[in-house]
Order: structure tokens, then C-alpha cells, then sequence
């Protein structure tokens, strides 16, 4: 870390206006949780489903025979197939009369076929102090042991919900499979939290003698560049009381 802290402080000194007038070194808390989730496939309805979607839809049919006659297709294949739409949920059986789900009325009217698939397990990490999360690293954190104190304006509760990681996992898993169909996120079904890494962060207040302006930048070790949202947190709460208090000290020094 030490090697860090110099390449940076030589880095933010290559500018000759700018004074380091004070740095540290301390950690914020990045949560890992386990998040257990389903997706489904979409592709396009075929002709046939179609057809038996369209026919319960309008006519009372009690058995895949009535079907198989209606639309001149084998009866084992229409059986075969509507036991598969009433497993998806599309249709149901109401007093021995198929009938549409409000899921397959849904799929009819979108020509879109939505299939579940096995569910599936990933990691997610969340930064408190940030409030967003942030993709995995190869080594995340630091070891707790290290004498640095805690992030000061960490944020000592947070709300996750299922909404929050299905709008993360919609971004980060939405797409095409090996055969060319959307597969999407539908559900997160359950999560936990599982550990607490201890991020470092290197920071340094510096006063630019040009400008007249103290500023603070923080290194995030685990984004592996300069932190604007920490640096924006710490200046909304330091900026004027660094004025007061290094023009305080320099007039002593005089």
C-alpha cells in the first residue's frame, strides 16, 4: 500500500501548484450477498400453439381429441403440448374446460412465448457508502487487521430489497443465449448477505495555490481509480472548515 500512496502523491504532485496539506488511509465496507434468481427464455409463438391458444380461447374444449380432430394434428403431439402450456401456466383447467391463464391471454396477444428456466446463483457487491454496487475483483478488500479506521461518513444502514438486485441483475444478465433467444430475469427469489470486505481508500487533501481551492481526492483501491462520489461527500462536509483552519495555521507560521 505504501508503494501506492507514493505513486499517487508523486502523481498529484507533478503539478507544482498543488500542496498536500494532509492524507490518511482508511476502508469503507463492501457487502458480498448470495442472490439466488430465475430467468426465462422468450422466442416467437409457433403457428401451432398459436392455433390451440386461439381455439380454447373460443370454443369449449375438454379433451386434446377434440383438438387433434379440429386441427388435423396427431393427438399425442396436441396432448403432448398442452400438458407443456399447462406446466408454463397458460392454460388451466376450470370444471373439465381448458381455459387461457391471464398469463396465456398475455403471451396470445404479444405472440411471445416465455419459458422458465432452472434457477440460478450469483454474487452481488453493494457499497453502503455509495450506495450502488460494483462488479467482483480478482481481490477484493483488505485484511481486517489493518489498523485504519472506518470510512467517517459511512452509512450505517442500508435497505436491500429484491427490486434493487433485480434492476442490478436485468442489466448484468439480460441477453442472447447459445441458440440466439432472449433470456431475461424474471424474479430475484431470495438472498443473503455473506461476508463484509474492508476496502482501502487512500485520501488526500490538497490546496491548489493558483486557484485558491482546497479540494479532496480519494483513491479507491477496489474501483482502482479516484473516488468522485467519497471526494464529493467529504468536501460537502470539510471544504470550509479546511479554509478557516490551514489560513489559520499559515498566519500562525508567520
Amino acid at each position: 500500500m505504501d508503494k501506492v500512496q507514493n505513486r499517487l502523491r508523486a502523481s498529484l504532485l507533478e503539478n507544482r501548484a498543488i500542496q498536500i496539506k494532509e492524507s490518511a488511509m482508511w476502508y469503507v465496507h463492501v457487502k458480498t450477498f448470495d442472490v439466488a434468481f430465475t430467468k426465462v427464455k422468450r422466442s416467437k409463438m409457433d403457428i401451432l400453439m398459436k392455433m390451440i391458444l386461439l381455439a380454447v380461447e373460443q370454443t369449449d374444449i375438454r379433451r386434446a381429441a377434440n383438438l387433434s380432430e379440429m386441427l388435423l394434428v396427431e393427438e399425442l403431439f396436441i396432448t403432448d403440448l398442452m400438458e407443456k402450456m399447462q406446466r408454463s401456466g397458460l392454460l388451466q383447467l376450470e370444471r373439465a374446460i381448458y381455459k387461457l391463464t391471464a398469463k396465456g391471454h398475455e403471451q396470445l396477444q404479444t405472440g411471445i412465448v416465455e419459458e422458465e428456466m432452472e434457477e440460478e446463483w450469483t454474487e452481488l457487491f453493494y457499497s453502503p457508502a455509495h450506495d450502488e454496487f460494483w462488479h467482483a475483483v480478482a481481490q477484493p478488500g483488505t485484511e481486517e487487521e489493518e489498523d485504519w479506521s472506518l470510512y467517517r461518513y459511512a452509512q450505517t444502514q442500508d435497505e436491500m430489497n429484491k427490486e434493487r438486485m433485480l434492476d442490478v441483475l436485468t442489466e448484468q444478465e439480460n441477453g442472447l443465449d447459445e441458440e440466439g433467444f432472449q433470456t431475461v430475469v424474471s424474479e430475484v427469489n431470495r438472498f443473503e448477505q455473506k461476508t463484509i470486505d474492508h476496502v482501502a481508500c487512500l485520501e488526500f487533501q490538497l490546496y491548489n495555490q493558483e486557484q485558491d481551492l482546497y479540494y479532496v481526492r480519494v483513491w479507491n483501491t477496489w474501483l482502482e481509480r479516484w473516488d468522485d462520489i467519497l471526494e464529493k461527500q467529504i468536501e460537502e462536509h470539510e471544504r470550509i472548515e479546511w479554509r478557516r483552519k490551514w489560513t489559520k495555521d499559515e498566519e500562525v507560521s508567520e
